[in-house]
């Protein structure tokens, strides 16, 4: 039996990343044809283990090595979290010089890690940017490198790195590591620039390796019986750290159009909407984000706007977003749920991975940025999909088999040998 450890998993209330997460479960699974055994190391071990341990390969979810969770979001609450990370890290640097086979015993994290056949970096984008935090998933990679196990990273985006400081130690560790998957071109021509080229592999996002589990949903059905079309629709609060103007009136912007958006297809289409859940943190939950769109909702369109709130699996949000008749996703992992269920989709750009995951589902010309996005522009690109909706739908089909294969190729020409 294969014992795989995933590590740098973030947390089951972002759905995206746990269908990162499931994805890679499911491909390894293929590719160890089913005599593999997966444990994880996440930011919310607990709450984490009720849902994903449902999958019998999914043997016990523990903590990341460094991990500030839970801590009070406030700007004390995050210099209290950064002081314990340090003090912990200089801990097990301590230890891992003086004792260290004592610290791994008395640590299932790092026991878990030094009984696996293999160790993979779970896909996202947590690397890279600005993000000083970044340097605590560094120091998880750093830790696995110290256990002489065949190290992947799975699926991966890389910011372009700001600080030196961040891109010093990025590159030191990655370079540790026997291969890495990049998700995106500007990743892939990244570590192209210091890993070997034999060493870096570019795939689409591991989160299309999803399990499809399609079946009728009951609400949006519901739906249906009494509005025309339902259109699936995510959003989030966004920092637009990109631009020059008031980032509060960029926000502003962003919620009136999609407001504006709903109030128009509503009332000249007979169309409704439904907010389906992604991320739900309580620090963040997108439902109070579409909730404030709902409030800019004039009282006769309000029921056109159906917000859900529930604590679903990645395979019933697809589900859900696959009863669906069109989508419009802020949330990029929404998109990539929506287009592996073949539904025509607009996307609302944030950052430019969200580009990267249209372009390589042929649908980059239904893209709308959210840093200039407003009603013309986004109703624009909607009407565009309505009217080509049937041949989205086909080319849907052939371009998720035709990803879904050129990951399983890639992924097990590398990791058979491991």
């Amino acid at each position: 039996m294969k014992k795989v450890v995933i590590t740098n998993a973030y947390t089951w209330y972002n759905k995206g990343d746990a269908g990162i997460l499931l994805g890679i479960v499911n491909m390894l699974k293929k590719t160890y044809n089913d005599n593999v055994e997966f444990s994880v190391l996440s930011f919310t071990p607990k709450e984490d283990t009720k849902r994903y341990c449902k999958d019998k390969s999914i043997k016990e979810v523990k903590s990341n090595i460094l991990n500030p969770h839970p801590y009070n979001h406030t700007k004390i609450g995050k210099i209290c979290a950064i002081i314990k990370l340090i003090f912990k890290l200089l801990y097990i640097q301590f230890c891992f010089i003086f004792c260290k086979n004592k610290l791994i015993s008395k640590n299932k994290s790092l026991s878990l890690l030094n009984e696996s056949d293999l160790i993979v970096v779970c896909g996202g984008g947590f690397l890279g940017g600005k993000k000083y935090d970044s340097l605590m998933h560094l120091y998880q990679m750093y830790i696995n490198t110290k256990f002489n196990k065949p190290l992947i990273i799975m699926g991966t985006s890389i910011e372009p790195v700001k600080s030196k400081i961040v891109r010093y130690y990025t590159e030191k560790i990655i370079k540790k590591y026997d291969h890495v998957y990049a998700r995106e071109k500007i990743t892939y021509e990244y570590l192209a620039t210091f890993m070997p080229e034999d060493k870096n592999t570019l795939i689409p996002d591991m989160a299309f390796m999803l399990p499809d589990d399609f079946r009728s949903n009951n609400n949006i059905l519901d739906l249906k019986k009494k509005y025309k079309k339902v259109i699936g629709l995510t959003v989030r609060k966004w920092n637009f750290p990109n631009i020059s103007g008031s980032k509060i009136e960029a926000m502003n912007n962003y919620l009136n159009t999609i407001a504006q958006f709903i109030t128009k297809v509503s009332s000249e289409k007979g169309y409704c909407f439904v907010f389906i859940p992604q991320v739900i943190v309580d620090y963040g939950n997108d439902a109070d984000v579409a909730k404030e769109i709902k409030n800019l909702l004039g009282k006769d369109i309000k029921d056109n706007f159906v917000i859900f709130e529930d604590d679903l699996t990645p395979v019933e949000i697809k589900n859900m977003i696959g009863n669906c008749d069109y989508f419009v996703g802020t949330r990029m992992h929404s998109n990539i749920f929506a287009t592996s269920m073949c539904v025509p989709t607009v996307a609302i750009a944030y950052e430019k991975k969200t580009n990267g995951i249209m372009e390589t589902v042929g649908l980059q010309d239904y893209i709308v940025e959210i840093n200039d996005i407003n009603l013309e522009k986004l109703n624009l690109k909607f009407e565009n999909v309505v009217l080509n909706e049937e041949k989205i739908r086909k080319q849907l089909k052939a371009k998720i088999k035709n990803i879904r294969k050129e990951i399983e190729d890639k992924i097990n020409q590398i990791m058979r040998l491991k």
